[in-house]
């Protein structure tokens, strides 16, 4: 009696934990969708890091993004403007702290001329969490959703945060993965914007 109860033990738990794995699968390995997004111009694998991507000639596709105030940013609307897309999560700290980063260059550069946009790519994080969260953390940029995680599978995103720049051609220019310094950040724009 006593191995039948460890024995229907044992197989509860290797349940519990194939359940585990499967229902977090999807938050551990970011991966594409199943195609429903337009990713024009091509595939994005092999993106290198930290490098311009002017010679790969990646247009950014006209993606809708809804935002934490109800409005819906199209991205083909931004060309002419240089374009800073903050992929990012709630419960993400580093984030917190590209944040601070972030606004260091929000006072520092025209906003004619740079537009910075915060997009969560956790699918479970609503526009009105971050309504809250840029409130909270008195942000002055537009905070909204990942919409169809277009960035995030387009880029094939596994680290947050993670800052892709775009010119104001509507070129993407530049895949950060990881935390990204101000300085750094300012370097790189004013290469690109010169």
């Amino acid at each position: 009696m006593e191995s039948e109860k460890l024995l229907i033990v044992g197989m509860m738990g290797i349940i519990i934990v194939v359940g585990l794995i499967v229902v977090a699968s999807p938050y551990l390995f970011l991966t594409p969708t199943d195609g429903n997004n337009d990713n024009t111009n091509g595939s994005s694998e092999n993106i290198p890091h930290d490098a311009d991507l002017l010679d790969r000639s990646l247009e950014v596709p006209d993606w809708n993004l809804l935002m934490s105030d109800d409005s819906i940013i199209t991205m083909h609307e931004l060309r002419g403007k240089f374009v800073i897309i903050d992929l990012m999560a709630l419960w993400c700290g580093p984030c917190a702290s590209q944040s601070v980063e972030l606004l260091e260059i929000y006072d520092n550069f025209d906003s004619d001329s740079l537009i910075i946009i915060s997009l969560t790519i956790d699918d479970a994080e609503t526009i009105e969490m971050m309504a809250e969260y840029k409130a909270d953390k008195d942000l002055p940029w537009p905070h909204g959703l990942d919409t169809s995680d277009v960035f995030g599978d387009y880029f094939s995103v596994s680290s947050l945060p993670t800052l892709v720049l775009i010119d104001d051609n509507g070129y993407f220019r530049w895949f950060h993965p990881g935390f990204w310094i101000e300085s750094s950040i300012t370097e790189t724009l004013s290469q690109m914007m010169s």
